[in-house]
C-alpha cells in the first residue's frame, strides 16, 4: 500500500495540518475574548450616518462567497494534476522534502483555513466598530462550522497519496 517514506510524511502532514486547525480554532476564542474584554468602552462613536448596516450586509455577502470560493478552491487543488499551474504552486515541495500529495493538500487545508478564519475577523471588526454581539457571534459561528468543515481529514490525503502512486504491474 505505501512505503514507509509516505506513511511518515502522511503522519507528519496530518500532525502539522491539526496543529494548525487547533490553533485557528482556538483564534476563534480569542476574538471573542477581545471582544468581552473590550466591551462596549474600546468602540468609537461613527456617528448617526455611518452606514454600519451596509457594511454589515456587505460582509455577509463577501462571507458567502469565501465560503463557497474555499470549497471551489479546495476541490480544485485536490483535483488539479501537477501540470501547469499546480505544477508552478508546488514547485518548492523539493525544497522541504515532502512528497507532492502532502504538499498539495496543506495548500488546499490552508487556503480554506484561511478564508473560513476570514470570516471571524469581519465579525470581530464589525463588533470593534459598533455592532452588536449578536453580529459577532453569527460570524464566528459561521467561521467555526466553515473551519469544521474544511478540517483536515486522514482519508483525503491517504486518497490522494493513492492517487500520486504509481500504477502497480500485476
Amino acid at each position: 500500500m505505501f512505503n514507509e517514506t509516505d506513511k511518515a510524511a502522511i503522519k507528519k502532514g496530518m500532525r502539522t495540518l491539526w496543529l494548525t486547525w487547533a490553533a485557528l480554532m482556538g483564534s476563534l476564542l480569542i476574538y471573542l475574548f477581545v471582544a468581552h474584554a473590550t466591551g462596549e468602552e474600546i468602540k468609537p462613536y461613527m456617528g448617526e450616518d455611518f452606514p454600519l448596516e451596509l457594511l454589515r450586509n456587505i460582509l455577509y455577502g463577501i462571507s458567502i462567497i469565501e465560503l463557497f470560493l474555499a470549497h471551489f478552491l479546495r476541490k480544485f487543488i485536490i483535483n488539479s494534476k501537477n501540470t501547469g499551474v499546480s505544477a508552478e504552486l508546488l514547485k518548492y515541495n523539493t525544497q522541504i522534502n515532502q512528497p507532492p500529495f502532502v504538499t498539495k493538500y496543506t495548500l488546499a487545508v490552508m487556503i480554506s483555513l484561511a478564508l473560513a478564519v476570514s470570516i471571524a475577523i469581519y465579525g470581530l471588526v464589525l463588533f470593534l466598530i459598533g455592532a452588536d454581539y449578536q453580529t459577532l457571534y453569527t460570524f464566528i459561528v459561521v467561521s467555526a462550522l466553515a473551519m469544521f468543515f474544511y478540517r483536515p481529514r486522514r482519508a483525503q490525503l491517504e486518497e490522494l497519496a493513492m492517487a500520486d502512486q504509481p500504477e502497480m504491474m500485476i
